[in-house]
């Protein structure tokens, strides 16, 4: 019975945990811990996206701590057999909801202007950032969350999807130690 038990809680956990995005995975070159100039490219996938009362995938957004510089895109997520439109890089945008977003991107739908993608997936892209400059042990959390567009304002049959961010990288950045020469004194 405790067995059972366990295994319900377990399911109920994993359920809600992750409403629509499953599968996700990343890799980041070179592996952490960085020192200030270091570049690092990352790649990440949402393996499926399945929306709760057809919310669609509308926007992936990249968080970011404040010891990263130089954001860039190198590959755009595809849009396998979805609705009509494409994916934009955008660093900055504000739904007609009043919903702020960015950087990252966000699907342009040109059938249905304000919806997302009815694609499930996958969904595969990568960006680069560098290691600011900085004498100091800064934050450098990469992070992807998630968006559907009845949480942008675009769709509203019932609930939204609500997955929690994915963590990618938590670290700071490494400063290496000061060696002075001796001081001699005569």
């Amino acid at each position: 019975m405790k067995k059972l038990l366990f295994i319900i809680l377990l399911l109920v956990q994993t359920i809600s945990y992750s409403q629509c995005v499953s599968n996700q995975s990343h890799t980041i070159v070179p592996v952490g811990p960085y020192t200030s100039g270091q570049v690092v490219t990352v790649n990440y996938t949402i393996g499926t996206y399945n929306g709760i009362n057809i919310n669609w995938i509308h926007a992936i957004q990249i968080n970011l701590g404040v010891g990263w510089t130089g954001l860039s895109p190198i590959t755009t997520p595809a849009n396998p057999f979805g609705s009509n439109g494409s994916w934009l890089w955008d660093i900055q945008n504000t739904y007609p909801s009043g919903f702020n977003f960015g950087p990252g991107w966000r699907f342009v739908n040109t059938g249905n202007a304000g919806w997302g993608t009815a694609s499930t997936g996958p969904f595969t892209m990568s960006f680069r950032v560098t290691v600011t400059q900085t004498c100091t042990a800064d934050d450098l959390s990469i992070s992807m969350e998630i968006f559907d567009d009845c949480t942008t304002g675009g769709w509203t049959n019932g609930n939204c999807c609500i997955d929690p961010i994915y963590p990618i990288y938590s670290g700071a950045v490494q400063i290496p130690n000061i060696i002075t020469s001796n001081i001699n004194h005569y």
